[in-house]
């Protein structure tokens, strides 16, 4: 218990908002597209506000004394609380805006205690609206799928543990510098894996590693909603959740590296 909700209550009220915001994205992605610039190699659309919206609408209704950590700024909203709510209304952006079906809301709630780690995290879900799939967690509990035909099936990290057989996941970070690391860890391991993807959304892909779809994912420039949802449901499928160093990973709003999968790749 934190400030007397459990972890099932917070999820319930996550998973509430995640697919109100996923419906809602889901309608509005074959429709004409409000784009704007908002930093370099960073879009917004008119979706991600609104789905923003409905989703800190859902969740102040039910804890008005909790506080918001989200990719859109939002100076209505408060920033400090006993939980923290985690939130990226539309993760693959790009790919909305391009007519990309690759996307997902995350929504995860967070103990407000710095460092902000993995283990601060007390619920989180990633749902992908086109798929109609829906990662839920619980700290302490299982990683499930629900989807078309799902009822709560458990997550399991992939077993492979030679590279050579495993599948790379790798996505583009917005910064020069960060990319180049990027850039330099497929010259060093292009050769050594199976293949490697680039999704164009950090927390999908996350979220596929828990589900053992991909082994191992590395990202440089991750911020906490990229990761807070989706690493919780890596750590309780089975799998590592570290920075480039090898250390456990501390999420930071100016971005963190952070590389994900089974164990025996990771570190």
């Amino acid at each position: 218990m934190t400030d007397q909700v459990s972890s099932a209550d917070l999820l319930d009220v996550a998973r509430d908002a995640a697919r109100a915001a996923g419906k809602q994205a889901r309608e509005m992605f074959h429709g004409p597209r409000q784009i704007q610039n908002k930093g370099y190699r960073d879009v917004v659309t008119d979706a991600d506000v609104a789905a923003q919206a409905t989703i800190t609408d859902i969740i102040r209704a039910a804890f008005p004394d909790h506080g918001f950590l989200t990719e859109e700024e939002d100076s209505a909203l408060p920033q400090d609380g006993p939980i923290l709510w985690v939130i990226d209304p539309i993760d693959g952006t790009t790919n909305y805006s391009r007519g990309l079906p690759i996307f997902c809301v995350s929504v995860a709630a967070m103990r407000n205690q710095q460092p902000w780690g993995i283990d601060k995290v007390l619920a989180g879900v990633v749902y992908d609206p086109m798929l109609d799939e829906l990662f839920t967690v619980t700290a302490g509990g299982p990683a499930l799928l629900e989807g078309p035909g799902l009822h709560g099936r458990p997550l399991q990290i992939s077993p492979v543990a030679d590279l050579e057989d495993a599948v790379l996941g790798l996505d583009w970070s917005l910064g020069d510098v960060v990319r180049q690391q990027g850039q330099d860890l497929i010259a060093g391991l292009g050769h050594e894996v199976t293949v490697v993807r680039a999704l164009g959304s950090a927390t999908l892909a996350i979220a596929w590693v828990a589900a053992g779809r991909m082994d191992l994912y590395a990202n440089f420039q991750l911020r906490p909603w990229d990761v807070a949802a989706a690493g919780l449901l890596v750590r309780q499928a089975g799998g590592a959740v570290t920075d480039a160093a090898g250390r456990p990973l501390i999420m930071d709003s100016d971005g963190s590296s952070c590389i994900v999968g089974n164990p025996l790749l990771v570190g």
